[in-house]
Formats: structure tokens, C-alpha cells, sequence
């Protein structure tokens, strides 16, 4: 077995996308913890020089003792590995979160994959070439779209809350969508300016499906502003002047 340990450590590695310092230490804590449960007494496990090491630490007559265990001859693999497994999970799903919590209020484009009577389910691009299905409630898409919104259309949406959930006893990425934000406008007009202007804009009001009032720090094409307009299904006006200081977007 101790000539398996770095086969194993880089199956995590490839598994979980985590490196090898959070897997070597993410084991010796699962195995301490377990293996200190099952004996009744404190086990510190170390990876060193190629191979696990656990020391066993009880007293004999009232003396602290230290013995090493048997790695090969002790039985409860399974029952580690599947440990392992629950919590490399976990690891690297709150270290997606926090990755994908800088992203959030953003604009990203989705294709509908599903939809019932909670909301929809879409595909995005959360990061370049990492497709994440995303959860879009029902309350979070205008009245005026909840019946013509269909599985296919491909729609902009506001990138909500990224958080960690417990589904099944697994932790998972849990990404929220909507398409009612008044940052969704403002992504909207932003995106089809290009990143090379530098005009601020900061939607005032949005009535969602029937109007909303954007202020801007310069002009806007006129196409720009039909394009966002026939994307949301709602007029867009466009004020130009200057914003205050706090409101730009």
C-alpha cells in the first residue's frame, strides 16, 4: 500500500483540481481525525519520505506511549477513501465559490435547458470555457417573459449569488441568475459600447418589462440602445449628463 500513496495523492490532485499540498494535508487531517475515533485515543498521521506514517499515542501503567500502526495490515480503506472523497468535494467546491463570487453582478449569456414551474435551468459560460448550469427562479424574470421565455432561446442574463449548498449529503456550486436586475441594462449597454469607451452609466429606475431610465456620462449609438431594448422587452431611456459620484456602472 505505502508504494500507492503518491498514485493516490495525484488522483486527488487530477480529480479535484486542488494541489498536492491541499491533498497531503486535507488526508493527514481525515486520517487523524478517523483514525483517532477508532482507537479510542489520539493518532497524528504525516506523509513523509514517500509513505503515510500514523502514530498511535496512548498510556501503558499511567506512561504516555508512542507505537506506529500497521498501514498495511489495518483494515476501514473504504470507509477512509469514501471520507476522502466527501471532503475533497467540498474543498473544491468552496474553492469554486470563491473564485466565482468575483464574478458575481456580471452579465453572462445562457441557453435554456429547462423549464418548469420553479424557473428555468441555463447553461453559462461562468469563466472562459467553463460551462456551469445555473438556476434562474421564476421570480426572477418579468411577467412579461414567464411564458415566452423556452427551452433553446439563448438570453442574457445577471449573474445573481454564487453560493456553496448541501444537496444529497454532497456540497455543490449553487449559481443564481435573473434577468430583472437594473445591473443587467447597464451590462447590456456596456456590452455594446465595446471596452474601449469609457462613459459610465447607472440605471435609475427599472420597471421591469415595461421601462427602464439609464443615465449616462455621453451618447449612446442609437442601435446600442434598440439592441438592449429588443433583449429585454422593455423601452429603454437614455438621459445624457452628469452622474454622481456612487452611481456609475
Amino acid at each position: 500500500m505505502q508504494t500507492q500513496y503518491n498514485a493516490i495523492i495525484n488522483s486527488f490532485v487530477d480529480k479535484y483540481g486542488l494541489s498536492r499540498g491541499q491533498v497531503v494535508a486535507e488526508i493527514e487531517k481525515t486520517f487523524s481525525t478517523m483514525l483517532s475515533r477508532w482507537y479510542g485515543a489520539g493518532t497524528v498521521v504525516l506523509f513523509g519520505d514517500g509513505y503515510l506514517q500514523a502514530l498511535h499515542y496512548a498510556k501503558q501503567s499511567g506512561i504516555p506511549v508512542q507505537n506506529q500502526l500497521d498501514f498495511l495490515s489495518m483494515r476501514g480503506w473504504n470507509t477512509l477513501q469514501r471520507a476522502l472523497d466527501r471532503n475533497f468535494t467540498r474543498i473544491a467546491c468552496l474553492h469554486e465559490v470563491t473564485r466565482y463570487k468575483q464574478l458575481e453582478h456580471e452579465l453572462r449569456w445562457g441557453d435554456i435547458i429547462r423549464k418548469n414551474s420553479d424557473g428555468f435551468l441555463v447553461e453559462i459560460e461562468i469563466e472562459k470555457g467553463q460551462a456551469i448550469i445555473a438556476e434562474c427562479p421564476l421570480n426572477r424574470v418579468g411577467m412579461h417573459e414567464q411564458q415566452t421565455l423556452a427551452v433553446g432561446q439563448r438570453r442574457a442574463f445577471h449573474l445573481r449569488r454564487v453560493d456553496s449548498v448541501k444537496m444529497g449529503g454532497s456540497t455543490r456550486v449553487q449559481v443564481i441568475v435573473d434577468r430583472v436586475s437594473k445591473n443587467l441594462v447597464t451590462a447590456l449597454l456596456r456590452e455594446q459600447l465595446g471596452t474601449a469607451t469609457d462613459i459610465t452609466l447607472y440605471c435609475a429606475k427599472r420597471y421591469v418589462g415595461h421601462k427602464s431610465f439609464v443615465q449616462a456620462g455621453g451618447f449612446l449609438p442609437k442601435q446600442a440602445i434598440l439592441t438592449v431594448s429588443r433583449e429585454l422587452r422593455e423601452h429603454i431611456q437614455v438621459t445624457v449628463g452628469k452622474i454622481a459620484v456612487g452611481k456609475k456602472s
